[in-house]
């Protein structure tokens, strides 16, 4: 009589062929590539949100910075022998546009504070207001304090006064674009990081 095939022995090599393909299995040294990564975008965030004015070019910083953001994990990537696959790709790209949108917001607070008054000058205005309230019986009320989602609009629209006075939202379109450049340069960059050399062996990559 003939036996029925034994199909559990088949299974476990579907199984593996199967795991291989999902391209993003969090192990060890794909952890250890991520927080290396993580800490090298803060790093960066910082550093180009203290970067001059003048070195801030519009569109152009963004994207520079996107890429120096890819490329250093590309560099970790290969130091780290992690194989680098699509959505590795993209979530490094979601990465470092989150991290741009740290860097404008950080370079906000910063221009904010250059902004603001001495503690004097805030005393005098706070005597002018008592003094107006007086002078008017009482009926003077003082101007509503901006928020600081207006206050970030506004410098948006201080961000591109060179290029005219746009008035919302197309500001805030624009640091969209900044954003979404940025992060295709930063996947730009991981690739362009973890092509291999000369000497250098491929690094596995597995599908979506």
């Amino acid at each position: 009589m003939i036996e029925p095939a034994n199909t559990a022995a088949v299974d476990p090599p579907l199984a593996g062929r199967s795991s291989s393909r999902d391209g993003f299995a969090l192990t060890g040294p794909m952890l250890s590539w991520l927080a290396a990564t993580g800490l090298a975008l803060v790093a960066m965030s910082i550093v180009a949100a203290q970067a001059p004015a003048r070195v801030r070019l519009l569109a152009l910083f963004p994207i520079v910075v996107g890429g120096a953001m890819g490329a250093a994990s590309g560099m970790f990537a290969k130091s780290m022998r992690v194989g680098v696959t699509a959505r590795s790709v993209v979530a490094v790209g979601g990465l470092a546009l989150v991290a741009l949108a740290a860097s404008t917001w950080q370079t906000f607070r910063l221009d904010a504070a250059s902004r603001s008054v001495s503690p004097r000058e805030q005393q005098m205005a706070l005597n002018l207001m008592q003094q107006m309230e007086r002078d008017s019986g009482g009926e003077f009320t003082a101007a509503p304090v901006a928020s600081a989602t207006d206050e970030f609009r506004q410098y948006l629209a201080r961000r591109v006064r060179q290029l005219g006075a746009w008035s919302s939202p197309w500001p805030e379109l624009f640091w969209a674009i900044e954003l979404l450049a940025g992060g295709a340069a930063a996947m730009w960059g991981l690739r362009r990081g973890v092509r291999p050399g000369k000497e250098q062996p491929a690094l596995k990559e597995a599908a979506l």
